[in-house]
């Protein structure tokens, strides 16, 4: 017999967890199936249905009571979870009454699929479970009106982010801390967290699904721990709690909701204006590397980023073995070590690789800048490894594009050991390894400076004299050999020989001649020309 199908919905995002379903020994839930983040799942609904495709009734975040009914059904099975997965529900919760037991199917299909699948006590109605969501609600409602009324006066009058933080321990006791995107303590009432703590609070958040983390290996009881995400986006940041009374205060409170509502102006803000911020730079970075940009244009940017063009400069590129790992967090600790080491810095990440313009001169009583950046971020690399290629010190902007290049390939040619490499030269072993250093746009000049008058006659012409100075040249000026490998007469060379002197005015008997036009093919063949 079929169960009436009933919803109950929330009149406000204070909702509980699955994790808070299954700590209230009342109900009597039994995990069968979870992934290992899906018990930290928000709770919007609660929907009682045994029909085998409730799909149209669902939302994501609803958690689905049934007696399985639909398990009698031809394919009702696969139906059933099927839409459940479909609407990304927090769980499905079974009653046994009917049907005796789980079937195996259904278990191994939840397992499939993702699903968070709880089996309720006999001795506990699907009434009893959707009651306890409600009143949760109602509670968190109430708990936290006056406290989101208070907290929007604040904001109204200019309260920063402490502030808030600080309201909240007065209005519920609950002491929190708030942490940035790219892993800076920016707020915090009671007691400051250990760097420790809040790196692994700071790793969690980046690597948990549903945006709430319950477990951090500095707090010595899991359940007095709770950090809960700023907004939908990992680069807001989020906001943590730890202490004796945080369980049941963040898990039901409307004010944590009221707080995390008021943070999520001013943390989005900041991780809007630091996203903005980047993307300039990238534009400009990659407009500098490809030499698409006038020196003025370049100058007149570093001059709004308070950076002296004038002043010595070093281009710093930076990657993380991790490709998950968040590149604004890796911009941060850049600027962060290069700043405190006296240099004035901007930096951006573009398709795929920090690079930070740092201007002025270090003192010379520093740590070498890996050590520093290895003390300084250790804890949240959490063994990831950072690599970083530094160019030389230039002078002029006109060397930036040069002295970005530079910084890329010592970058991809880093191969020491350590967590962190930085590397700042390279025995650069031949003139291949010595031309990449001097980026694309300088090396599509040269050749185009010194063989244009060859390139323009043999697109005029449909002759060989490029491909002929290349054989020349790669064969050490040998000209029966050089002639055999063209198919020519070697009077046929000497003539197309001559004929290459006349139009590029260089007497190819001069040895520095020979170097400059070998050179020149190099650079050709290096830009893909």
């Amino acid at each position: 017999m079929s169960v009436p199908e009933t919803t109950i919905t929330p009149d406000a995002d204070s909702t509980p967890t699955v994790r808070d379903l299954l700590d209230d020994v009342d109900l009597g839930l039994t995990v069968i199936v979870a992934e290992p983040d899906a018990l930290d799942r928000r709770v919007n609904s609660a929907y009682i249905t045994d029909l085998p495709d409730p799909s149209r009734f669902l939302s994501a975040g609803d958690v689905v009571l049934t007696s399985a009914q639909w398990i009698w059904r031809e394919g009702g099975t696969q139906s059933f979870v099927s839409a459940l997965a479909r609407c990304e529900v927090s769980a499905v919760i079974i009653g046994i009454i009917d049907i005796g037991r789980i079937p195996s199917e259904v278990i191994e299909l939840c397992r499939q699929a993702k699903l968070t699948l709880l089996l309720i006590s006999p001795t506990v109605s699907f009434k009893d479970v959707s009651d306890m969501i409600v009143h949760s609600q109602e509670a968190a409602t109430s708990q936290g009106a006056e406290f989101v009324a208070v907290a929007a006066r604040a904001v109204s009058r200019g309260a920063g982010v402490a502030e808030l933080v600080n309201l909240l321990a007065e209005s519920t006791g609950v002491h929190g801390w708030v942490v940035d995107g790219v892993g800076v303590l920016v707020a915090h009432s009671g007691v400051a967290p250990s760097p420790e703590v809040v790196a692994q609070a700071w790793n969690g958040m980046e690597r948990a699904r549903f945006g709430r983390v319950d477990r951090v290996d500095g707090v010595d009881a899991a359940r007095h721990f709770t950090a809960l995400r700023i907004g939908e986006d990992t680069r807001t940041g989020f906001v943590a709690f730890s202490g004796p009374d945080v369980e049941g205060a963040t898990s039901r409170s409307g004010a944590v909701d009221g707080l995390i509502g008021s943070l999520r102006v001013a943390m989005e803000l900041s991780a809007r204006w630091r996203a903005t911020t980047n993307a300039q730079a990238a534009d400009m970075f990659i407009s500098i590397r490809d030499g698409a940009v006038p020196p003025g244009a370049v100058s007149a940017w570093l001059r709004t980023q308070g950076i002296d063009p004038q002043s010595p400069l070093v281009v710093a590129t930076a990657r993380v073995d991790d490709p998950a790992f968040p590149e604004d967090a890796v911009v941060a600790m850049l600027e962060r070590a290069l700043t405190s080491r006296g240099r004035r810095t901007v930096g951006g990440h573009a398709e795929g690789t920090t690079v930070v313009i740092a201007a002025g001169e270090e003192r010379d009583d520093l740590v070498p800048l890996a050590e520093q950046l290895l003390a300084d971020n250790r804890l949240l690399l959490d063994r990831r490894r950072l690599n970083v290629g530094m160019s030389d010190t230039v002078s002029g902007i006109g060397l930036l594009g040069p002295g970005m290049a530079s910084a890329m390939e010592r970058l991809e040619k880093g191969d020491g050991e350590g967590q962190v490499q930085v590397t700042t030269a390279l025995h650069v072993q031949n003139h291949r390894e010595l031309l990449r250093l001097l980026g694309e746009p300088t090396r599509r000049g040269y050749a185009h400076e010194v063989l244009d008058p060859l390139l323009d006659y043999d697109r005029r012409h449909h002759a060989e004299l490029v491909t002929t100075l290349r054989a020349f040249l790669d064969g050490g000026g040998a000209w029966r050999e050089t002639a055999a490998s063209l198919h020519l007469h070697p009077n046929t060379l000497r003539y197309r020989i001559a004929r290459i002197q006349d139009l590029l005015d260089r007497n190819m008997d001069d040895p520095a001649v020979r170097v400059d036009l070998f050179l020149a093919l190099e650079c050709l063949e290096s830009v893909g020309e």
